[in-house]
């Protein structure tokens, strides 16, 4: 049990304060861009933050978009945990769930892939805080467009710097145990394979791993 310092959820008042800040915005584009690609209707989101998603997707009566959370404060279609999701096998076509999974301690990630693959039938969208430093060539080559390439830079790793608890993060992306490499290596431990593995070009701290069975 988490003790009383340390609060892994956000409570609801929070994303109503903070809903419109540039990089909530950015991250949730980015999700309905990648929901828009997928062709997928039948949606789980995991995690229900400010709600922006649900009401974006609201407007598309053929999509059917389900949210779980474990705080029923914040109004969620089903609650309960990631790690233990109350659905059958294959039940969505589409799993989202963004800024999420760092709100438990990381011996709960591969157990949360683990389900997300259970209820999953084609694909996951993840996004995860990034600490690394990042390094990006693009260019751009006429008539085929843009190409680019980056390199991430786990400093923390190579000092085996520990993530310390801060704002209900139990861990991020660029530490020990939870370098770049740890992280796509429980990725493929719990059953998928990574499609694409990016990092926001504006607010490079959120990286989404796009993930296929």
């Amino acid at each position: 049990m988490m003790n009383e310092e340390k609060k892994s959820q956000n409570a609801a008042d929070y994303y109503g304060k903070n809903a419109f800040h540039p990089l909530r915005i950015e991250s949730i584009t980015e999700q309905l861009r990648q929901i828009c690609y997928s062709g997928h209707k039948n949606i789980l989101e995991i995690g229900v933050g400010s709600g922006l998603l649900k009401r974006c997707l609201s407007a598309f009566p053929e999509i059917n978009h389900k949210t779980l959370d474990i705080d029923k404060d914040l109004c969620p279609d089903y609650v309960g945990s990631v790690t233990n999701m109350p659905f059958e096998d294959n039940q969505f076509d589409l799993i989202v769930c963004g800024q999420v999974l760092e709100h438990l301690p990381f011996s709960d990630f591969l157990p949360s892939l683990k389900e997300i693959r259970r209820v999953a039938q084609y694909e996951a969208i993840i996004s995860l805080p990034d600490s690394r430093r990042r390094y990006a060539l693009a260019v751009f080559l006429p008539p085929w467009g843009w190409f680019q390439h980056e390199w991430n830079i786990s400093r923390q790793c190579y000092k085996q710097k520990i993530f310390e608890f801060k704002d209900s993060h139990y861990w991020e992306i660029g530490f020990k145990e939870t370098c770049g490499r740890d992280i796509e290596q429980k990725i493929r431990e719990a059953g998928f394979r990574i499609e694409q593995q990016y990092r926001l070009k504006k607010h490079s701290w959120h990286c989404f791993y796009i993930l296929r069975p």
